[in-house]
């Protein structure tokens, strides 16, 4: 029997570990939403301390390093994140949006696509790769990506204005009017739909 004894001893110990580390991130994510970034941030290393197996802290403090704009710790947070889990396409989506925000395309572009061969269909990824095969002036390469998007997202004005532009950019106008259109009917605020709109309907005359 004391064997047991002893074994229950430890088990409950790791519990409560992951417990705590549990805790300092519900605790971390409750502060950042309250703009108390630094707060935060010590709550997400402390449950690292005390967790290092633990993923979740290393995708909240690469997250919030990410909203400082604080690109390269980031990249080293959720690096590590996919690490431990490297199964799940939203780390390697995450991680292709902060190459995107520090401005390096290339890497941004290879997580994107590394996120849809392990999940062809995720959202996020197809979008973000889509925009920024926009950005990077391959239109012909991202008008699928948005188009497979929308699909799945039908309301999203902001995929709908790309694809809009992505046409307009190809010379469609046809196309390029359907989507300022639908843009519109969704946002009647949306002023680039508007005036994109105005610039279309303006040439044919």
């Amino acid at each position: 029997g004391i064997m047991n004894t002893t074994e229950n001893i430890f088990t409950n110990i790791d519990f409560l570990e992951t417990e705590s580390a549990v805790s300092l991130n519900a605790t971390g994510t409750r502060l950042a939403k309250a703009g108390e970034m630094l707060e935060a941030e010590n709550n997400f290393l402390k449950a690292i301390d005390l967790n290092p197996d633990y993923s979740q802290s290393y995708h909240n403090l690469g997250i919030l390093q990410a909203t400082q704009q604080r690109t390269q710790e980031a990249i080293v947070n959720l690096e590590k994140l996919i690490e431990l889990e490297p199964n799940i396409a939203e780390h390697y989506c995450n991680l292709g949006l902060v190459y995107y925000l520090e401005g390096t395309f290339h890497e941004s572009e290879l997580f994107f696509s590394k996120a849809l061969e392990i999940d062809s269909d995720h959202p996020d990824s197809q979008f973000n790769l889509g925009k920024l095969l926009f950005n990077l002036e391959r239109i012909d390469e991202a008008i699928p990506f948005i188009e497979s998007f929308l699909n799945m997202k039908v309301s999203n004005t902001e995929a709908m204005f790309i694809l809009g532009m992505c046409f307009q950019k190809k010379n469609n106008k046809g196309n390029a009017q359907i989507y300022f259109e639908k843009t519109l009917d969704l946002d009647p605020g949306h002023l680039e739909a508007r005036n994109m709109l105005r610039e279309l309907n303006g040439s044919d005359t």
